[in-house]
């Protein structure tokens, strides 16, 4: 779309009248009648380049849109923006009253400056991990804007980010500044003239703040420091009464506070008689020590910089405002039964989306849940619960109660009417209408349940995972008894058995309690063998908590080249060894697998082949195929497609006696296949989808291989690290581990900028493996971005781009998981 500016200057004109009254007034009506015409012409003009504005282009090597109906402004693709010198230069300035919210995208790294000074429609900004600057003014006078999290990466902020930010409640800065201007020190006017801001949480590595930071903001009332160091301030920094102030922080920032005569308040201490309380400068999370209830509640003056609440610990009550104003990242309170008395405004805007209150009888204060907000309770039947919320919901489609004490009679008259306790008629199950569909249950991620139909193949079927539980008495009765299975109904059987009892029921119910279970995570093929289900439950056990070590080989160095070098230089032996189907070499990799499974480790592998499925990595890139051919290939029935299932059979059968041998294979095939070097990408995203489909069918299906754990995994430099990865995937019901490879470590950390968008493909039912690598990343950018393995590339990318030291540390590290802590596997 063209964009077009129009200016129209009116020049000074110096106009003598000349004659009588009458003369100068034709004179000054026809003036009048020249402008006005201007002027229509004028504000017909603007209206239409506003109709005609732009809602989409480039600045630097960034990509943005903007979905007019949703008012959401994205922003996509990898590096930095241009910056803009005027507060009116950008190119989606036309569209500043259409903007209502701000995406940003995993692989954005800079925004520039002046990018939305005065676009005063902004309520929400979200900014990716892959941040690493925000331009001079960049957000100046977003006056609709509520609150700020700048990611931990970005650690070049400029001058007046935030200035005039008039509807700034709190914001969040980064853990450390490093801009060549500011070094650890907050940059100048940062948040001057936001006249709302309250709270702010300075993170680690700052140790001042510049002139004009918190000038004029009027509301501030905390600052959470959370570094060691706190030793400048400039005079102009703030212009209110610094005593007004409260620092929260560690004790080695409390003699400077003392000396600016601003007021320090330590992160922990009690809060009753037998309860304390701890805030984690670093996580952000409040927990409590001891037992007793909440009476004082000294957080509440940086409440909204809470990112985690620990309820553990607390009994019997909660005082007044205890939580009001938290914004913890989940969106689920779960209260013990021992509580039960609830003050007034105790949980007011807190941000929970469901609530549960186990107690069988509880007081709850008024306005201490939010009724502008969209919540669902559950709780006992009479315990007072229901009665809190029709008496303060302002509508039941705004607030909904359902009953959690199953398996009880209830009072009702006839089936249809209500309970008396619960907003759900007696018999009524509220999960989505099946159809025709038949459901099989995949995986729970946060609060959801996944499903896949087992008929037409299709995975978006998702379930809220406390309807499920809600409706399960009327998924196993239709008539009220308990486990009296009369219709069945497969989202309900969670073990995926043909049944649903008490089992399903106690899984669920540790889904809930946030007790780990193996049917969180579910392999794609439901008659996997024992140790296929086996290895992929440990692998989900230990996925975000431990990490499994890996290391391909290489068959050409000598026998265990690379496994001699690790175990020299860490004592240790990786816990997954890779193989590569390459030149045929099949008989070889079974021996080798088998060698490997028998000492207990893991086994994975991949398959470097040509378009015929045969000869080396060298021929995988080099073949390239028509259109004719792809559809050839991929259409049953034809002498090609025969060819190339005949083809694939070799690997198959290989695989099969790894089958007979009770070994399960973590099964990588057409790995970077979104890179376009390999034969099987250069074809694009659809043809991919088939064959991958095709392999896993046929190897499935027809060979009936049931030992394998399929490897999705996508490529370190792939299409755009986000925007159309999706293009690429087959489906949840297709893979069982998705994942992507990286030899970018040295300059990306973790690699979240991978980890985040192909999490987000498969709604994070899968573990996720950065399945290739050359140097490792540490473990503290692991357990930032918890992949469940790494596997090391073989031969140098294992002996240079790793130290002694640095295999030393992860392979010892308490995290990492090596082949003498397995369990058995095999048995």
């Amino acid at each position: 779309m063209i964009k077009t500016a129009v200016l129209f200057v009116l020049p000074h004109m110096n106009i003598m009248l000349v004659g009588g009254a009458s003369m100068k007034k034709k004179i000054y009506k026809h003036l009048c009648i020249i402008m006005s015409i201007v002027i229509v012409i004028t504000s017909t003009i603007c209206v239409s380049l506003n109709v005609f504005a732009a809602d989409s282009g480039t600045s630097g090597s960034l990509n943005w849109s903007i979905d007019t109906a949703s008012g959401v402004m994205t922003i996509s693709g990898i590096g930095y923006g241009d910056n803009y010198t005027s507060s009116f230069g950008m190119p989606w300035y036309s569209n500043r009253n259409n903007i209502k919210s701000v995406v940003v995208q995993e692989g954005v790294q800079a925004l520039g400056d002046n990018w939305f000074v005065g676009f005063i429609k902004i309520v929400s900004v979200e900014l990716p991990d892959s941040l690493v600057k925000i331009g001079a003014n960049c957000f100046k006078n977003c006056s609709s804007l509520a609150g700020i999290t700048i990611p931990a990466n970005c650690t070049e902020l400029y001058n007046n980010i935030f200035y005039g930010c008039t509807a700034l409640k709190w914001a969040v800065l980064p853990n450390d500044s490093s801009a060549s201007t500011y070094s650890h020190i907050i940059p100048d006017g940062t948040f001057n003239r936001c006249t709302s801001l309250e709270q702010v949480y300075v993170g680690s590595g700052f140790t001042g703040i510049d002139k004009n930071v918190f000038y004029n903001c009027s509301a501030l009332s905390s600052v959470v420091w959370s570094g060691n160091t706190f030793d400048f301030v400039n005079a102009n920094a703030f212009n209110k009464p610094t005593n007004t102030l409260n620092f929260i922080g560690k004790d080695s920032i409390s003699t400077f506070c003392t000396s600016k005569n601003y007021k320090y308040q330590t992160y922990t201490g009690a809060c009753a008689t037998g309860l304390n309380y701890t805030y984690d400068l670093l996580s952000r999370e409040l927990s409590f020590t001891g037992s007793d209830g909440v009476a004082a509640a000294p957080w509440t003056i940086y409440s909204y910089l809470i990112k985690k609440i620990n309820y553990k610990n607390i009994t019997s009550s909660i005082c007044d405002n205890a939580f009001m104003n938290c914004a913890p990242t989940e969106n689920k309170l779960d209260l013990d039964s021992s509580i039960v008395s609830i003050g007034s405004k105790a949980f007011y805007n807190a941000g929970y989306k469901t609530i549960t209150i186990n107690a069988d009888k509880v007081s709850i204060g008024s306005n201490a849940f939010d009724n502008s907000k969209a919540i669902t309770f559950y709780g006992n039947r009479n315990s007072g619960v229901y009665d809190y919320v029709k008496s303060e919901r302002t509508s039941p489609d705004l607030w909904k109660y359902y009953c959690i004490n199953h398996f009880h009679s209830y009072d009702i008259k006839a089936e249809g009417s209500t309970c008396s306790f619960c907003d759900k008629p007696y018999g009524k199950i509220s999960v989505t209408e099946l159809g025709e569909h038949k459901y099989i249950y995949q995986a729970k991620t946060d609060d959801k349940l996944h499903y896949r139909c087992s008929d037409c193949g299709i995975s978006d079927h998702m379930e809220e995972l406390d309807n499920v539980i809600a409706d399960f008495e009327f998924a196993v009765s239709g008539n009220g008894t308990a486990y009296n299975q009369n219709d069945y109904d497969g989202r309900f059987d969670i073990q995926r058995d043909g049944y649903i009892n008490a089992d399903d029921f106690a899984i669920l119910n540790n889904m809930k309690k946030g007790i780990a279970t193996g049917y969180e995570m579910t392999l794609s093929n439901p008659n996997a063998t024992k140790t296929a289900k086996t290895l992929y439950n440990y692998i989900a056990s230990t996925y975000k908590n431990g990490l499994l070590t890996g290391q391909q080989e290489s068959t050409w160095m000598g026998a265990d080249y690379e496994f001699k070098y690790i175990q020299q230089k860490t004592g240790k032996l990786p816990a997954i060894r890779g193989f590569d189907f390459m030149n045929d070499d099949f008989n070889g990799v079974v021996s080798r697998a088998k060698t490997w499974a028998n000492k207990g480790g893991i086994v994975t592998i991949c398959w470097h082949c040509s378009s015929a499925f045969d000869k080396s990595y060298d021929q995988s890139k080099a073949d390239t195929m028509t259109a004719e051919q792809w559809t050839a290939m991929l259409t049953p029935g034809t002498a090609q497609n025969k060819a190339t299932l005949n083809a694939m059979d070799k690997a198959g059968k290989a695989l099969l006696e790894l089958q007979k041998a009770g070994i399960p294979v973590i099964w990588r095939p057409f790995h970077e296949f979104d890179g376009a070097w390999f034969w099987w990408g250069k074809g694009g995203s659809e043809n991919f989808k088939k064959l991958w489909t095709m392999m896993y069918e046929h190897y499935t299906y027809d060979l009936g291989l049931n030992n394998l754990i399929w490897m999705l995994g996508y490529s370190h430099n792939g299409t755009d690290y986000g925007t159309n990865l999706a293009d690429w995937y087959p489906g949840n019901q297709y893979c069982d581990i998705v994942g992507a490879d990286s030899y970018e470590v040295d300059v990306n950390g973790g690699e979240a900028r991978l980890y985040n968008p192909v999490y987000a493909l498969c709604n994070g039912t899968k573990p996720m493996a950065m399945h290739e690598t050359g140097k490792i990343p540490t473990i503290e950018q692991f357990e930032s971005v918890p992949w469940a393995y790494f596997m090391t590339w073989h031969t140098e990318y294992l002996t240079t781009k790793n130290t002694a030291d640095e295999l030393k540390t992860i392979y010892n590290s308490s995290r990492a998981i090596t082949l003498d802590e397995l369990p058995n596997l095999y048995a």
